[in-house]
């Protein structure tokens, strides 16, 4: 099973600086010891969006609440 290691904000913004003091994507990626897609990605998204902050939180919502889901475990725990 594939695992996704995201990079952290700090070093998604260390890189989006070094791309607009000049540098290019293939230099950036060497630095950081990443692919260079890697790199090219979060570039393109930092020119679309403005920010080099990902995106969090995908995924289908919550429909138990807190309190139900301590039910729920309180009822698996019975029995």
């Amino acid at each position: 099973m594939a695992r996704k290691n995201h990079l952290d904000d700090f070093t998604r913004g260390r890189m989006i600086e070094m791309l607009e003091e000049g540098r290019n994507v293939t230099s950036v990626a060497t630095e950081f010891g990443i692919n260079k897609s890697v790199v090219s990605r979060a570039w393109k998204a930092f020119q679309t969006t403005g920010t080099a902050v990902r995106k969090v939180g995908g995924g289908r919502p919550k429909t138990t609440t807190a309190g139900d889901d301590r039910y729920i475990i309180l009822q698996a725990k019975r029995g």
